[in-house]
C-alpha cells in the first residue's frame, strides 16, 4: 500500500458502508491484500471490528463489522452471516453486501432478507435458540463480504471475548475489539498468547481495547494442541452479572460455584416419598455406600433417557428431580441432579460438576472464573478416590468416564462454593487392547482364525459400542477395522461386556482369502494379521506447534500361526526392540513346534506434551513401528 495515502485502508473500512457514495469499494480489490496474508489462506479477514457496551448489569449492546475476502469454497461459511439469538438476545439489525474480486458490488442483503430457523440440534426436546442467516450461493472466487450486525443482550453472564484468529487457514489483516463499561472495578480480563502477535492493548477508565494486525494463517499440524490454546484470546468477565434475570457474583471460582449452587442447584432435589422408599428397598442389602451408589446408578440408567433441554435459564438450571422422575428423561444437568437426589436420599454426598465434554480434552480455566463448560457430570468424593458418574449414558459402567470427560479440570459445585478438581486420567497401562489369535494358513493363500480381543480403559470406551450394532453392521465394522484382510467372512462373532470389571471381549471366527503372497514356490507372510499400524504421519520442514499426545495406551498381540503342510520356515527375523521417550515396541517370532510359530508384539505409547523439535523423533518412532509391523517371513515349499 502506498505510504502517500492520507488514511490507512482500515480507517476507510470502518466507515459504515451505507455512508459511502459509491456502491463499489475498489479498496476491497484482492490485489490490495499483502502477499504474506495469502499464504495457506482460504480467506483473509480484512477487518473484524467488535464493539461492546455494558449499559447495565442486565443490558449489553453488541456491534460487529466483518469484512472477509473469501478465496475458495472452503471458506464459504463466512458468507452466511449467521447469528444466534434467544429470548435474552435480540438482533436489532443485520446486513451484508457481496463484492467481486475488484470490489464491485454483486449483491446486497437487507435485514428482511435474512432467514430464520430453529437451532434445534436433533437431540433437543425443547430449545429456544434460533439462527438468523442468509442463504448465499457464490458464483465466483475470490469474493468479499461486508457484514454488519447489532444485538442487544439482556444477560451479562457471557461477555463475548476477543478471538481474532478463530479458524485454521484464515489470515487477519486487522481485528479490533472495544469494551465500554460503567464500573471500572467490575471487569476482569485474561490475555492469552499475545506475545507472538502484533497486538496492542489499552485499558483506561471504563474502556479497554485490543487490536491485532497482520495475523498470518494458522495451518493445522498433526497432534497439535487445539487452536484455542495457540491463537491469541482476550477473556472478559464481569464480577457482578445477570444470567437470564438471575444476578450473580464471580470474583473467583469459590464465589461463582456458591452462586451456581444457591441459584441453579439448591432446592431442586426433592423426590416423592414412594421413590425414596423404592430406592431404599433396592439398596437394603448393599454393604457399602459405593455398593449403594452402583445400584442407584443402574437404576437411573434403566429408568431415564437423555434429551437436551435448552430453554432460558434452563440452559444452566436443571429440571427438578421430581420432574425427571415423572417424565423419565432429562439433559445432562437434570439427570445428574436426579442421580444426586437419589444418592442424597441414602445419605451419600455427591456434587454437581460442570466441565467441557468431548473427545478432545478441554479444561475449565482454573485461573479465570467465568461461566464455562458445556456438560455436567456427578462427583462422589470418597476417602480413597473421586468417583465420577456420566449420568446421560444408559450403557456406561459405574465410575467410567474415559473418552468424553476424562483427564480435565472441572468445576465441582458444593454448598460452600466451587472447587476445581481434575477428573480421572486413564494411563497407558490402563488403556489396554490385547489381541490373541490362532491362525491356520493354507497353500491357497487363505487363512482361518479364531481371534480374541480384550479391551480395557480408553480402549474399552472405543470398542464397547460394537455391542449396540446390528449383526450386519458389526461385520461392516470388522471389515473396515481389518482392512488388510481381503474377502473377510465370519463364522461367528461373540461379544462379552463385563461392566463390573470394565472389560470388553470380542471372540471372532473368521476367514480371509489371498492374505499370503505367492512368490514362485514360496509363500510370503506378514505375521501381524490383526494389529498393523496404519498411521501415516506428515513431515514438516518447520513445525510450529508442540506435539500433544492426549492419551497413552498399550497394544499386546500374540498369534499362534500354523504353517500349511508341505512348507517350512527356514529362518525367522531377529527380535526387534524400540525404546523412546514416547513409548516402546517389541516384535518377536519364536518357533513353538515344527509347523507352528508364535508371533508376539507389544506397543506402548505414553501421553504427554513435547516440544515441536521432538516431532521428527516421534514420527520416526511411529514409522519404524509401522515398517516392522509389515515385516514378512518366508514359507519355503518342501521338495
Amino acid at each position: 500500500m502506498s505510504r502517500f495515502l492520507l488514511f490507512p485502508f482500515w480507517v476507510f473500512l470502518l466507515m459504515p458502508f451505507f455512508e459511502v457514495s459509491s456502491q463499489d469499494l475498489p479498496e476491497l480489490h484482492v490485489n490490495r491484500i499483502d502477499s504474506a496474508l495469502l499464504k495457506n489462506a482460504n480467506a483473509v479477514v480484512r477487518l473484524d471490528e467488535t464493539t461492546i457496551e455494558i449499559k447495565a448489569i442486565d443490558l449489553m449492546l453488541f456491534k460487529k463489522k466483518l469484512i472477509v475476502t473469501i478465496l475458495n469454497k472452503n471458506a464459504d461459511y463466512f458468507s452466511n452471516g449467521v447469528e444466534g439469538y434467544d429470548p435474552s438476545v435480540k438482533i436489532k439489525n443485520q446486513r451484508m453486501v457481496i463484492y467481486d474480486h475488484s470490489g464491485n458490488e454483486i449483491k446486497k442483503y437487507k435485514a428482511s432478507d435474512f432467514e430464520d430457523r430453529s437451532a434445534v440440534d436433533g437431540i433437543s426436546l425443547m430449545q429456544d435458540d434460533r439462527l438468523s442467516y442468509v442463504d448465499h450461493t457464490p458464483t465466483q472466487y475470490p469474493y468479499t463480504i461486508v457484514y454488519e450486525c447489532e444485538k442487544e443482550y439482556f444477560s451479562t453472564g457471557f461477555i463475548p471475548d476477543w478471538r481474532p484468529v478463530s479458524y485454521y487457514f484464515v489470515s487477519v489483516e486487522a481485528s479490533n475489539y472495544s469494551l465500554t463499561f460503567p464500573d471500572n472495578n467490575n471487569v476482569r480480563i485474561k490475555k492469552e498468547n499475545f506475545e507472538e502477535h502484533k497486538i496492542t492493548f489499552d485499558s483506561s477508565n471504563n474502556n479497554l481495547s485490543s487490536n491485532l494486525s497482520m495475523g498470518i494463517a494458522y495451518t493445522p499440524e498433526y497432534s497439535s494442541p487445539d487452536l484455542t490454546y495457540l491463537a491469541p484470546r482476550l477473556k472478559v468477565a464481569l464480577k457482578n452479572f445477570s444470567l437470564e434475570g438471575v444476578r450473580g457474583t464471580a470474583a473467583d471460582w469459590e464465589s461463582l460455584g456458591r452462586w451456581q449452587y444457591d441459584n441453579l442447584v439448591y432446592g431442586r432435589d426433592e423426590l416423592p416419598k414412594e421413590i425414596i422408599e423404592e430406592v431404599s428397598d433396592l439398596v437394603a442389602n448393599a454393604k457399602t455406600d459405593m455398593d449403594k451408589a452402583r445400584i442407584i446408578y443402574k437404576y437411573v440408567q434403566n429408568k431415564t433417557r437423555y434429551i437436551s433441554i435448552q430453554l432460558g435459564i434452563g440452559g444452566w438450571m436443571p429440571f427438578t428431580a421430581k420432574q425427571v422422575n415423572e417424565v423419565g428423561y432429562g439433559d445432562c444437568k437434570a439427570l445428574t441432579n436426579y442421580t444426586k437426589a437419589l444418592l442424597s436420599s441414602q445419605n451419600i454426598k455427591s456434587y454437581y460438576t460442570v466441565l467441557y465434554g468431548g473427545a478432545t480434552i478441554k479444561n475449565i480455566d482454573s485461573t479465570f472464573a467465568s461461566m464455562q463448560g458445556n456438560h455436567v457430570i456427578l462427583n462422589i468424593p470418597t476417602k480413597d478416590q473421586d468417583i465420577w458418574l456420566e449420568c446421560t449414558s444408559q450403557t456406561a459402567p459405574f465410575n467410567f468416564i474415559a473418552g468424553f470427560t476424562d483427564n480435565r479440570k472441572a468445576l465441582v459445585v458444593t454448598p460452600n462454593g466451587g472447587i476445581i478438581k481434575h477428573t480421572k486420567q486413564y494411563l497407558f497401562n490402563e488403556n489396554i487392547k490385547s489381541t490373541k489369535a490362532e491362525v491356520f494358513l493354507s497353500e491357497d493363500m487363505s487363512i482361518e482364525a479364531e481371534v480374541s480381543l480384550k479391551s480395557q480403559g480408553y480402549c474399552y470406551a472405543e470398542r464397547y459400542g460394537i455391542e449396540a450394532l446390528a449383526p450386519k453392521d458389526r461385520e461392516i465394522f470388522y471389515k473396515k477395522y481389518w482392512g488388510n484382510l481381503k474377502n473377510l467372512s465370519f463364522e461367528s462373532i461373540k461379544l462379552s461386556n463385563d461392566k463390573e470389571k470394565v472389560i470388553f471381549v470380542e471372540k471372532i471366527k473368521l476367514s480371509a482369502s489371498k492374505y499370503l503372497i505367492k512368490a514362485g514356490s514360496r509363500l510370503l507372510l506378514v505375521p501381524n494379521f490383526f494389529d498393523q499400524s496404519k498411521i501415516n504421519l506428515p513431515s514438516y520442514k518447520d513445525r510450529n506447534s508442540s506435539l500433544d499426545i492426549s492419551r497413552g495406551y498399550t497394544e499386546i498381540d500374540e498369534n499362534i500361526i500354523h504353517i500349511p503342510e508341505g512348507f517350512t520356515i527356514k529362518s525367522l527375523p531377529e527380535k526387534k526392540v524400540l525404546t523412546t521417550e514416547f513409548g516402546s515396541y517389541i516384535y518377536a517370532l519364536k518357533r513353538v513346534k515344527e509347523a507352528s510359530v508364535k508371533y508376539s508384539r507389544k506397543f506402548v505409547l505414553y501421553s504427554g506434551n513435547y516440544s515441536s523439535e521432538k516431532y521428527a523423533d516421534y514420527r520416526k518412532f511411529r514409522l519404524d513401528v509401522s515398517k516392522i509391523d509389515k515385516t514378512k517371513i518366508v514359507l519355503q515349499k518342501n521338495n
